[in-house]
Parts: C-alpha cells; sequence; structure tokens
C-alpha cells in the first residue's frame, strides 16, 4: 500500500456502544492496509481519563488493539481532544504517543499538521479557563487519591453529564481565530492542516494553509488516508 497514515476524528464512543464494533474493525483494516502511521484526533470516547484505574472495560478492549499495532511497528499518534482528559499519564503507562499537536512528514515537500482544534477558539474564554484547570496537576493528584473504583465511577459520572452536548461544536465557527492559528502555521513552514473537533467535512484556505475539517467517525463513517505524496482522500469506514 501507498498510505503513509490513516486518521479518524471524533468516534465519542460510550459504554455499550455499536460504534465500538465499528472501530476495532477499522483498526482491523488498517492494520492489514500496512499503513506506518495512525492518528487519532482526539474525542475516542465521551470521556476519557487517562489513569489505569479510570479504564472502562470499553477503553481496555480499545487500549489493547491500540497497543497490539504498537508493538508490531506501527506509529499510534493520539491528539488530546476537550473530552480527554490526563492523557500525558495515559503515555507513561502505554505505547501510545500523546501531543496537542503532531506534524506528519511526506516524501514530497509539505507537512501536515494534526491537531484537534479546540485550542483554536481562543474567543471562549470560560472553557480555555475550565480546560486548563480540569487538566492541572493539581487535580490530577487529587484525582489519583481515589480508589480505582470510585475513578471509574467518577468517569461515568462525567461521561453521562457529557453526552449529548455535540451542538454546542456547531453553534460557532471561529473564522477569526482561525486565520490568527493559520498564519502562525505559515510562518513555521506548514501549509496543510488536519482537524477534527467541529464535525464538518470541509476544506477551506486561510492565510495560504489548506485546512481539511474531517467529520466525526461515528456520524459521517469516514476517515482520511494521506498517501506518501502528502495526497488526502476521504474514505468509507465498514459497517
Amino acid at each position: 500500500m501507498d498510505d503513509l497514515a490513516w486518521c479518524a476524528a471524533d468516534p465519542h464512543l460510550s459504554i455499550g456502544d455499536p460504534v465500538l464494533s465499528v472501530f476495532l474493525a477499522w483498526l482491523q483494516d488498517f492494520e492489514r492496509a500496512d499503513a506506518p502511521h495512525l492518528v487519532l484526533l482526539g474525542d475516542l470516547f465521551q470521556v476519557w481519563i487517562g489513569l489505569p484505574g479510570a479504564q472502562t472495560p470499553e477503553q481496555e478492549t480499545v487500549l489493547a488493539a491500540l497497543s497490539r499495532l504498537a508493538g508490531n511497528g506501527r506509529k499510534v499518534i493520539y491528539l488530546a481532544g476537550n473530552r480527554d482528559y490526563f492523557m500525558k499519564e495515559l503515555a507513561r503507562w502505554s505505547p501510545i504517543r500523546v501531543c496537542d499537536h503532531w506534524d506528519l512528514v511526506t516524501d514530497g515537500p509539505a507537512r501536515i499538521r494534526f491537531e484537534h482544534g479546540d485550542l483554536i477558539n481562543t474567543s471562549d474564554a470560560n472553557y480555555l479557563r475550565w480546560r486548563e484547570f480540569s487538566r492541572a496537576r493539581s487535580v490530577r493528584r487529587l484525582f489519583q487519591l481515589l480508589p480505582a473504583e470510585r475513578q471509574l465511577r467518577l468517569a461515568r459520572h462525567l461521561e453521562g453529564r457529557l453526552a449529548g452536548t455535540n451542538a454546542t461544536y456547531k453553534t460557532y465557527f471561529p473564522r477569526q481565530e482561525l486565520s490568527v492559528w493559520a498564519r502562525r502555521l505559515k510562518a513555521e513552514g506548514v501549509k496543510s492542516a488536519v482537524l477534527g473537533h467541529f464535525h464538518l467535512n470541509r476544506v477551506v484556505r486561510e492565510e495560504g494553509v489548506e485546512i481539511r475539517f474531517l467529520p466525526q467517525f461515528r456520524e459521517e463513517g469516514v476517515h482520511l488516508r494521506v498517501a506518501r505524496d502528502g495526497a488526502q482522500t476521504l474514505c468509507g469506514v465498514k459497517r
């Protein structure tokens, strides 16, 4: 195969979710395709707390599949989203690479920036404050003091609270903020970017940077394949 990377955005898997089997089958397709990079644009679950004691059975199943891929030499990159907490801790005890953004270098001159996208809207000060507070080291330490069973119960409580809030992402498109973000990318020499978070299927050009919004895995049933020359193709997911 000539693919350099496969990428999926915002599966938002939950407890007892029928889409889980679809996602696991997609991982098997990726494994057979022999592409070296798997890029996940965050919000893999409704809520994912990256501490060992807080993992649901569904998360343990997915982690086992991702760990198998990494053990077979694939690079698994996870771009932390707004529903992901303490994910740097996950990287300490699993083979997944966790970061806020990541660049894919193609065989051509292109460098493609991958990012979840929730940090682009800098005008949403309330969200940015909450994001910083909820992921602070002090909060993480308090969470770790809880017994594993309490951690898991709290994770499930958060999942229930956040379920059904997807409409918030579609109420405001931060065009001005996106232009500022794209200007920074251009200064870094990045000419192409892929974002999740917004649940859109759209390609725009801002400040000379081509930005692809990758649609939600669970709703649209698609993923992105990036060829070695940098070409990008949306492909369907088997259901």
